[in-house]
């Protein structure tokens, strides 16, 4: 059977009744709220607290979409709810006080739960992370709520459903997974891993208003006007990416949950409830020019790549006139030593041979001052865009080998 996503269009968050109406419509097809949380049973709402940012800067959960989930959730008989998060900027609570969170978990009676202890947990079944260190909330709970926001991401293009599970992770210790991969596949894998283990039962995805261009932090606010919902979170993405016009099939973490067979990832595996997904896609959306990797099919040795990739993948570069010193991308890059920092005598204050490209010091940046510089032979041989066309013809292939759906048929 074909996956099942519900797509509601919403124009605003100001009209509290009708986003409750729309996310009680949203869930009737999955039986309504009831039907996923039981009487008695805690439950975790994940959030997205990337930053200390306000609400109107699309960066985090919308607080009134934390709202009505709350209220449903009380509803259907919750003994306990807990929002957290593990951000990489700043503090749970700081993180939460800021975007609006803390005064709607104070205001609906909801617990803040900042992801500082951790816990074992084995899965046999993961690709690389079958032993994972994961916020300890996750053995006290019955039931995690994924709350995602639908932005553009500089290194993977896209954030969504599957992507928040990634903040179960508490704070830095996310960069040693970036210094240890290096390998945006491999650490796509590792995202999957980790929704494996933490069996997400819903995810309520935040395309009201979004991101685009620079994102996860440093993109432009873009209305899109729809909750996407659904038990499935690579569904949920694929409905995600869709509304914003990226091919589903060069997403990489759709690529990885097809690697490791978790969900639909593609459109024709799932069936859209709700509102038309036509209607709703915006066709000018701006996403974000990723580094693809394409350089490893090329039949070279491992230390080669690593160099090549260097030459073709965008690099960090600080703006002097908008640094305000925070030091926040130095103290959160993942190299050891960092390498970068608004001190340092390099141009853009990068050491290009001690950075990995996993652009968390552009995500950090409170100010926008850091930004991603083509290198010459991107821009020379256009690595890029054909990697994009490479990944689009293979999404294609595999869009066309498929079993059609039922309803195709």
């Amino acid at each position: 059977m074909n996956a099942k996503v519900s797509l509601v269009a919403l124009e605003q968050y100001e009209d509290f009744p009708a986003l409750m109406t729309a996310l009680e419509r949203a869930l009737s097809p999955f039986g309504g709220m009831e039907s996923l949380v039981h009487p008695g049973e805690r439950v975790l709402l994940k959030a997205n607290l990337l930053a200390p940012a306000r609400p109107e800067e699309a960066v985090t959960t919308h607080p009134q979409v934390l709202r009505a989930v709350i209220r449903l959730v009380k509803a259907a008989g919750a003994a306990q709810i807990l929002v957290g998060d593990g951000p990489g900027v700043g503090e749970t609570e700081e993180n939460m006080r800021v975007c609006g969170l803390l005064a709607v978990c104070q205001e609906e009676g909801a617990v803040p739960a900042p992801f500082r202890e951790t816990a074992t947990f084995h899965t046999p079944e993961n690709t690389i992370g079958k032993s994972l260190e994961l916020t300890a909330w996750l053995k006290q709970v019955d039931v995690v709520i994924s709350l995602p926001k639908l932005k553009t991401h500089v290194q993977m293009g896209y954030t969504g459903a599957l992507k928040n599970q990634y903040g179960l992770i508490p704070g830095g210790q996310k960069g040693e997974y970036h210094f240890r991969l290096q390998n945006r596949d491999r650490l796509a894998d590792l995202m999957i891993d980790i929704n494996r283990t933490a069996r997400v039962k819903l995810a309520v995805l935040d395309a009201i208003v979004a991101m685009e261009g620079p994102g996860p932090h440093g993109g432009t606010p873009r209305k899109v006007g729809a909750l996407v919902v659904g038990t499935d979170l690579a569904a949920v993405d694929v409905v995600g990416c869709e509304l914003i016009g990226l091919p589903p099939g060069e997403y990489p973490l759709l690529q990885a949950a097809r690697r490791s067979r978790f969900g639909a990832t593609s459109l024709s595996e799932v069936d859209v409830a709700g509102d038309s997904l036509e209607a709703l896609k915006v066709k000018d959306f701006q996403l974000v020019k990723t580094p693809v990797n394409v350089l490893r099919i090329l039949p070279l040795p491992g230390f080669m790549l690593k160099w090549l990739r260097g030459q073709v993948a965008p690099t960090p570069f600080i703006q002097k006139e908008k640094c305000i010193r925070c030091g926040k991308c130095h103290r959160g890059c993942p190299a050891k030593p960092s390498a970068i920092s608004p001190d340092s005598p390099e141009k853009g204050g990068v050491k290009k041979d001690l950075c990995i490209r996993c652009y968390c010091c552009h995500e950090f940046c409170p100010v926008k001052a850091i930004t991603l510089k083509r290198p010459w032979l991107d821009r020379l041989l256009h690595w890029t865009a054909l990697g994009e066309a490479g990944a689009r013809l293979l999404g294609h292939l595999v869009a066309a080998f498929q079993p059609r759906s039922k309803k195709e048929s």
